[in-house]
Protein backbone atom coordinates (compact mmCIF):
# COMPACT_ATOMS: atom_id res chain seq x y z
CA UNK A 1 0.00 0.00 0.00
CA UNK A 2 1.48 3.63 -0.77
CA UNK A 3 1.82 4.75 2.42
CA UNK A 4 0.93 9.01 0.52
CA UNK A 5 -2.36 7.63 -0.52
CA UNK A 6 -4.16 8.45 2.44
CA UNK A 7 -2.74 11.84 2.29
CA UNK A 8 -3.21 12.22 -1.16
CA UNK A 9 -7.39 10.96 -0.68
CA UNK A 10 -7.22 13.68 1.81
CA UNK A 11 -5.99 16.36 0.01
CA UNK A 12 -8.52 15.32 -3.21
CA UNK A 13 -11.31 15.43 -0.72
CA UNK A 14 -10.36 18.67 0.50
CA UNK A 15 -9.79 20.45 -3.33
CA UNK A 16 -13.18 18.61 -3.77
CA UNK A 17 -14.44 20.55 -1.00
CA UNK A 18 -13.20 23.65 -1.87
CA UNK A 19 -14.45 23.14 -5.41
CA UNK A 20 -17.81 22.36 -4.39
CA UNK A 21 -18.26 25.57 -1.54
CA UNK A 22 -16.72 27.47 -4.73
CA UNK A 23 -19.35 26.70 -6.96
CA UNK A 24 -22.44 27.01 -3.99
CA UNK A 25 -20.89 30.40 -3.18
CA UNK A 26 -20.71 31.39 -6.51
CA UNK A 27 -24.42 30.27 -7.33
CA UNK A 28 -25.77 32.00 -4.71
CA UNK A 29 -24.15 35.44 -5.45
CA UNK A 30 -25.60 34.90 -8.88
CA UNK A 31 -29.49 34.19 -7.50
CA UNK A 32 -29.02 37.66 -5.29
CA UNK A 33 -27.25 39.67 -8.00
CA UNK A 34 -30.45 38.26 -10.14
CA UNK A 35 -33.19 39.23 -7.80
CA UNK A 36 -31.85 43.27 -8.01
CA UNK A 37 -31.79 42.63 -11.60
CA UNK A 38 -35.38 41.51 -11.37
CA UNK A 39 -36.10 44.10 -8.27
CA UNK A 40 -35.13 46.83 -10.58
CA UNK A 41 -36.59 45.35 -14.17
CA UNK A 42 -40.26 44.17 -13.06
CA UNK A 43 -40.15 45.69 -9.16
CA UNK A 44 -40.56 44.13 -6.05
CA UNK A 45 -44.46 42.83 -6.28
CA UNK A 46 -44.15 41.18 -9.09
CA UNK A 47 -40.55 38.97 -8.08
CA UNK A 48 -40.89 35.80 -7.52
CA UNK A 49 -38.82 33.27 -6.67
CA UNK A 50 -39.31 31.55 -10.00
CA UNK A 51 -38.65 34.65 -11.82
CA UNK A 52 -35.51 34.91 -9.89
CA UNK A 53 -34.38 31.62 -10.46
CA UNK A 54 -34.78 31.79 -14.60
CA UNK A 55 -32.85 34.96 -14.33
CA UNK A 56 -30.23 33.55 -12.57
CA UNK A 57 -30.50 30.44 -15.08
CA UNK A 58 -30.57 28.00 -11.90
CA UNK A 59 -33.21 25.02 -11.65
CA UNK A 60 -36.01 25.52 -8.99
CA UNK A 61 -33.82 22.59 -6.87
CA UNK A 62 -31.20 24.90 -6.52
CA UNK A 63 -33.02 27.97 -5.69
CA UNK A 64 -34.73 26.20 -3.26
CA UNK A 65 -31.28 24.78 -1.92
CA UNK A 66 -30.00 27.94 -1.02
CA UNK A 67 -33.36 29.82 -0.25
CA UNK A 68 -36.06 28.04 0.81
CA UNK A 69 -38.49 30.63 0.62
CA UNK A 70 -39.46 33.85 -1.02
CA UNK A 71 -38.63 35.98 2.39
CA UNK A 72 -35.27 34.34 3.11
CA UNK A 73 -34.63 35.48 -0.57
CA UNK A 74 -35.39 38.90 0.23
CA UNK A 75 -33.60 39.24 3.58
CA UNK A 76 -30.51 37.60 1.93
CA UNK A 77 -30.90 40.14 -1.01
CA UNK A 78 -31.43 43.05 0.79
CA UNK A 79 -27.60 42.35 2.86
CA UNK A 80 -26.01 41.63 -0.26
CA UNK A 81 -28.11 44.92 -2.27
CA UNK A 82 -25.87 46.82 0.97
CA UNK A 83 -22.73 45.35 0.68
CA UNK A 84 -22.66 45.96 -2.79
CA UNK A 85 -23.70 49.68 -2.84
CA UNK A 86 -21.17 49.80 0.31
CA UNK A 87 -18.11 48.55 -1.43
CA UNK A 88 -18.98 50.90 -4.74
CA UNK A 89 -18.69 54.06 -2.54
CA UNK A 90 -16.14 52.78 -0.53
CA UNK A 91 -13.62 51.84 -4.14
CA UNK A 92 -15.04 54.85 -6.09
CA UNK A 93 -14.24 58.02 -3.46
CA UNK A 94 -11.14 55.92 -2.48
CA UNK A 95 -9.89 56.10 -5.89
CA UNK A 96 -10.58 59.42 -6.36
CA UNK A 97 -8.95 61.03 -3.07
CA UNK A 98 -6.43 58.31 -3.38
CA UNK A 99 -3.57 60.90 -3.70
CA UNK A 100 -5.12 64.45 -2.48
CA UNK A 101 -3.34 66.55 -0.08
CA UNK A 102 -6.33 67.21 1.21
CA UNK A 103 -9.95 65.39 0.71
CA UNK A 104 -11.81 66.60 -2.40
CA UNK A 105 -15.24 68.12 -1.71
CA UNK A 106 -16.67 68.25 -5.29
CA UNK A 107 -14.92 65.11 -6.97
CA UNK A 108 -16.88 63.02 -4.34
CA UNK A 109 -20.07 64.64 -4.52
CA UNK A 110 -19.96 63.90 -8.22
CA UNK A 111 -19.11 60.48 -7.50
CA UNK A 112 -22.00 59.79 -4.85
CA UNK A 113 -24.36 61.47 -7.01
CA UNK A 114 -23.60 59.76 -9.99
CA UNK A 115 -24.30 56.69 -7.40
CA UNK A 116 -27.47 57.48 -6.43
CA UNK A 117 -28.38 56.86 -9.96
CA UNK A 118 -27.31 53.59 -10.52
CA UNK A 119 -29.65 50.61 -10.29
CA UNK A 120 -28.79 49.43 -6.52
CA UNK A 121 -30.30 52.77 -5.08
CA UNK A 122 -33.72 52.26 -7.39
CA UNK A 123 -33.91 48.96 -6.02
CA UNK A 124 -32.91 50.16 -2.83
CA UNK A 125 -35.47 53.25 -2.75
CA UNK A 126 -38.07 51.07 -4.00
CA UNK A 127 -37.96 47.93 -0.83
CA UNK A 128 -37.65 50.94 1.27
CA UNK A 129 -40.85 52.35 0.14
CA UNK A 130 -42.52 49.29 -0.14
CA UNK A 131 -41.99 48.23 3.48
CA UNK A 132 -43.92 51.12 4.88
CA UNK A 133 -47.15 48.89 3.87
CA UNK A 134 -45.45 45.39 3.99
CA UNK A 135 -44.73 44.05 7.82
CA UNK A 136 -42.54 41.81 6.97
CA UNK A 137 -39.96 43.49 4.64
CA UNK A 138 -40.44 45.84 7.40
CA UNK A 139 -39.08 44.00 9.48
CA UNK A 140 -36.08 43.51 7.32
CA UNK A 141 -35.19 46.87 6.22
CA UNK A 142 -35.43 48.97 9.55
CA UNK A 143 -31.60 46.84 11.19
CA UNK A 144 -30.42 46.82 7.38
CA UNK A 145 -31.00 50.17 7.32
CA UNK A 146 -29.51 51.05 11.02
CA UNK A 147 -26.65 48.69 9.78
CA UNK A 148 -25.80 50.63 6.76
CA UNK A 149 -26.07 53.50 7.99
CA UNK A 150 -23.66 52.67 10.57
CA UNK A 151 -21.18 51.20 7.95
CA UNK A 152 -21.69 53.71 5.77
CA UNK A 153 -20.41 56.48 8.56
CA UNK A 154 -17.44 54.03 9.19
CA UNK A 155 -16.25 54.27 5.36
CA UNK A 156 -16.67 57.78 5.71
CA UNK A 157 -14.62 58.84 8.34
CA UNK A 158 -11.87 56.47 6.84
CA UNK A 159 -12.34 58.05 3.42
CA UNK A 160 -12.23 61.53 4.47
CA UNK A 161 -9.86 61.65 7.70
CA UNK A 162 -9.47 65.29 7.46
CA UNK A 163 -13.39 66.04 7.25
CA UNK A 164 -14.16 63.27 10.20
CA UNK A 165 -12.22 65.62 12.18
CA UNK A 166 -14.26 68.67 11.46
CA UNK A 167 -16.97 70.05 14.09
CA UNK A 168 -19.47 70.13 11.90
CA UNK A 169 -19.11 66.29 10.21
CA UNK A 170 -21.72 64.64 10.95
CA UNK A 171 -24.41 67.37 9.81
CA UNK A 172 -22.05 67.34 6.63
CA UNK A 173 -23.02 63.75 6.28
CA UNK A 174 -26.72 64.28 7.06
CA UNK A 175 -26.97 66.98 4.69
CA UNK A 176 -25.45 65.17 1.79
CA UNK A 177 -27.41 62.35 2.17
CA UNK A 178 -30.72 63.76 2.91
CA UNK A 179 -30.54 66.30 -0.18
CA UNK A 180 -28.54 64.17 -2.81
CA UNK A 181 -31.20 60.84 -2.09
CA UNK A 182 -33.98 63.09 -2.13
CA UNK A 183 -33.04 65.13 -5.57
CA UNK A 184 -32.80 61.31 -6.94
CA UNK A 185 -35.65 60.42 -5.84
CA UNK A 186 -37.66 63.26 -7.19
CA UNK A 187 -35.59 62.81 -9.90
CA UNK A 188 -37.43 60.34 -10.76
CA UNK A 189 -40.78 61.89 -11.17
CA UNK A 190 -40.09 65.33 -11.67
CA UNK A 191 -37.00 65.06 -14.16
CA UNK A 192 -33.62 66.30 -14.11
CA UNK A 193 -32.96 68.78 -10.66
CA UNK A 194 -31.73 72.30 -10.92
CA UNK A 195 -28.64 71.90 -12.13
CA UNK A 196 -27.63 74.98 -9.16
CA UNK A 197 -28.39 72.49 -5.81
CA UNK A 198 -25.25 70.16 -6.41
CA UNK A 199 -22.84 73.60 -6.56
CA UNK A 200 -24.66 75.02 -3.41
CA UNK A 201 -23.93 71.60 -1.53
CA UNK A 202 -20.48 71.62 -2.50
CA UNK A 203 -20.40 75.47 -1.52
CA UNK A 204 -22.10 74.93 1.80
CA UNK A 205 -20.18 71.51 2.35
CA UNK A 206 -16.71 73.67 2.06
CA UNK A 207 -17.93 76.32 4.60
CA UNK A 208 -19.05 73.50 7.19
CA UNK A 209 -15.69 72.38 7.20
CA UNK A 210 -13.59 74.73 6.92
CA UNK A 211 -12.51 74.16 10.41
CA UNK A 212 -10.13 71.70 9.02
CA UNK A 213 -8.46 73.32 6.00
CA UNK A 214 -5.21 73.51 7.05
CA UNK A 215 -5.52 70.26 8.00
CA UNK A 216 -4.01 67.36 5.55
CA UNK A 217 -5.20 63.69 5.31
CA UNK A 218 -2.05 62.00 6.35
CA UNK A 219 -1.79 64.03 9.37
CA UNK A 220 -5.44 63.66 9.98
CA UNK A 221 -5.02 60.10 10.00
CA UNK A 222 -2.23 59.85 12.52
CA UNK A 223 -4.40 62.10 14.32
CA UNK A 224 -7.51 59.72 14.61
CA UNK A 225 -4.62 56.93 15.51
CA UNK A 226 -3.41 58.34 18.70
Amino acid sequence: MNRNSGVKSKATSESAKTWQQTKSENTRTAILDAAIACFYDIGYNNTTTEKVAAQAGVSRGAMLHHFPSRLELIKATVVHLNQKRLLLFEEQERKIQENAEHSLIDEGIDAFWKQLHSPLFVVFHELRTASRTDPELKKIMIPAIRQFEKSWQSITESVFPDFALSEAFDTANLVTVFLLEGMAVNGVTRGPVPKKLIPWLKSQLRDMLSDVDNLDRKSARKSRKK
